[in-house]
């Protein structure tokens, strides 16, 4: 007995050809359209982001903007990593990975609490997010770091600006 007798076919015109065709056609259809539909956008994701965690996305936009230029593969020599640069701990303490659109929620996160516990003051909130809560509180407001006065200076200037993004420059 050969495998055709063991399988049911006489013929090749008793296998389903046809079908099994139009099935790798739909799945490569259907691949494609996923691919089409998961371009979004970095816009797209700061708008999520700032809806989400209710921060205006022209603060976020102007954090990332500082922090990084839009740089999703950005690293700072202190080791801060991604779009919003965070710091490896805060990143784990988010839940982010490496991941650019988790970034920019994890940093969305981060400045949401940071306002919530500056009562939404801004200016307080921008300098924890670059020199931490502990030299806020330990000067009493903006650390006299030259670093983060200017920071702050050009983060709250950028927010002004309707800034545009890139992303051919940052894939």
């Amino acid at each position: 007995m050969n495998i055709a007798e063991i399988l049911g076919i006489s013929s090749v015109s008793d296998v389903n050809v046809t079908n099994q065709t139009e099935n790798v056609e739909n799945t490569n259809e259907d691949f494609a359209s996923y691919l089409n539909a998961s371009t979004t956008t970095m816009d797209d994701i700061f708008n999520k982001a700032s809806e989400t965690y209710n921060v205006p996305v022209a603060l976020l936009k102007a954090i990332a903007k500082q922090e990084s230029n839009f740089d999703p593969n950005a690293t700072s020599s202190s080791g801060a990593q991604g779009v919003m640069q965070l710091m490896p701990a805060t990143a784990a303490s988010l839940g982010v990975t490496n991941d650019p659109e988790q970034n920019i929620m994890g940093g969305a996160k981060y400045i949401s609490q940071l306002l919530d516990k500056y009562d939404g003051d801004t200016t307080l909130a921008l300098a924890a997010y670059n020199a931490g809560m502990g030299n806020v509180a330990k000067y009493g407001g903006v650390p006299p770091f030259k670093e983060t006065q200017n920071y702050v200076a050009k983060v709250t200037a950028y927010m002004n600006e309707n800034l545009t993004i890139d992303e051919t420059n940052n894939q």
